[in-house]
């Protein structure tokens, strides 16, 4: 009688991955006059996948990454990451969850009684305990990859428009996230920032990491670059996915 050890193995072996960032069914209500409601929001990225979402209205703030991080409830429907509804942890675990996540957003803040190089490595430093040292050697890195002549110091008016745009990329790579939220990342300096943004998501892509990118600027949903597992458009406030390699997904046709 043969042993169904073997094949017990390789049944897990080849289970599904469980997705990094789950909505299921997502509705959120508009909070503030500058914002977008959502509407029927469903989607699941896994280990290095890459969602690319087309927004169409530039002047409107969309809540995607803002649910997908936590930080917005849905008023019907769930976002799990990491397999958890983010509805159902306490706010500790929260907090730490959302120390695996990097974000660029789209209205790039910072703390204006911190340096540049502190409000960069704010989160590193409160959710891990890697050193000063190491957080200003992975930062300096990624600034040079994105073209700062340096790690920038001072105080955020002393900076150029431009140096804190990629100084927001450098953020939100910062510390190897599990999830990276990108917000229009290259609404203002496509240029400049495109090249370094492509190399670097896919290498975050190639550890792992997922991804979910919106842009209302055509050359990024059209850059050959990007390379997105899905695409989807949010037309008005609703949702419609477009194409995917995975057959979970339903096709459609985006314009």
């Amino acid at each position: 009688m043969s042993d169904p050890a073997p094949a017990a193995t390789q049944s897990r072996a080849h289970a599904p991955v469980p997705p990094i960032l789950e909505f299921e069914g997502v509705r959120v209500e508009a909070s503030l006059p500058h914002e977008s409601m959502l509407a029927g929001v469903s989607f699941a990225l896994r280990p290095g996948e890459l969602l690319l979402v087309l927004l169409d209205r530039d002047h409107l703030h969309v809540p995607l990454a803002d649910a997908a991080a936590g930080l917005v409830i849905p008023n019907h429907g769930t976002v799990r990451f990491e397999g958890r509804p983010w509805r159902n942890r306490p706010a500790g675990e929260a907090a730490r969850a959302r120390g695996r996540i990097g974000r660029l957003f789209d209205e790039v803040a910072w703390v204006s009684n911190l340096t540049i190089e502190e409000n960069l490595t704010l989160q590193q430093r409160h959710h891990t305990r890697r050193s000063v040292e190491e957080l200003r050697e992975e930062a300096a890195a990624l600034a040079a990859r994105f073209r700062l002549p340096g790690l920038p110091l001072g105080r955020v008016e002393q900076h150029r428009e431009q140096d804190l745009l990629k100084a927001a990329c450098v953020r939100a790579f910062l510390g190897e996230p599990v999830l990276i939220l990108l917000e229009r990342p290259a609404r203002q300096i496509y240029a400049e920032v495109m090249p370094a943004l492509v190399n670097t998501v896919q290498e975050a892509r190639d550890r792992g990491a997922a991804v979910l990118w919106t842009t209302s600027n055509r050359r990024v949903w059209e850059d050959p670059g990007v390379r997105p597992t899905h695409r989807a458009q949010i037309a008005g406030v609703r949702w419609h996915l477009c194409e995917s390699d995975a057959a979970t997904f339903p096709l459609s046709t985006c314009q």
